[in-house]
């Protein structure tokens, strides 16, 4: 079920709009966290079509209430995280992921924002790659998401935190999500 459902999808997405792809390249083998913009509720759809790796999203726990939609998201791996409190559920199963050698997705802001402004990101993605050693690749998703437009996604290089895991506080969260954020602002503009 899960193929076929990968499939109709995929043509879904490739028919209603033209997807150019930069940096792919950069798509590493190995544990890894996309940290990307959110404008859409098609930007993992369209991730999950171009990049040819299976990504496990985190997404708010209320999308999960929908019986279907929850199903769904399950069988895709998406992890459910309550963002009105520190998600220790989330967390393991993100850190198991990561030690597991999958791909994670994260939207560094934690919610859509139309404006590309990135000043509400979140230090989730800077927490995880330094616990687990592993690389953040950035992502810029630029589209209007009307029917067949263009949707650019332009693929970072890896960055890497080589950080003591004993003494992450908030100073290093900060600026580590800093410099996450400001490679995304990079990628938007080019």
């Amino acid at each position: 079920m899960k193929l076929i459902i990968n499939f109709l999808v995929n043509l879904f997405i490739k028919l209603i709009f033209r997807i150019k792809v930069w940096g792919s390249e950069n798509i590493l083998s190995g544990p890894l966290i996309l940290c990307i913009n959110h404008s859409s509720n098609f930007d993992p759809l369209v991730l999950r079509t171009e990049i040819k790796r299976e990504i496990n999203f985190l997404a708010k726990k209320e999308l999960f209430n929908n019986k279907i939609l929850g199903f769904l998201l399950k069988k895709f791996g998406v992890i459910p995280v309550d963002r009105n409190k520190n998600d220790l559920t989330a967390y393991k199963q993100v850190i198991k992921n990561l030690r597991n050698g999958k791909l994670i997705g994260i939207f560094i802001e934690g919610t859509r924002k139309q404006n590309h402004d990135l000043a509400q990101a979140k230090n989730g993605a800077a927490m995880f790659a330094i616990k687990t050693s592993s690389p953040i690749i950035p992502v810029a998703i630029k589209s209007n998401f009307k029917l067949f437009s263009v949707v650019e996604i332009n693929i970072g290089k890896p960055i890497y935190f080589d950080l003591d895991k004993k003494k992450i506080d908030h100073e290093i969260l900060n600026n580590a999500t800093l410099e996450i954020t400001n490679q995304i602002k990079l990628l938007l503009e080019d």
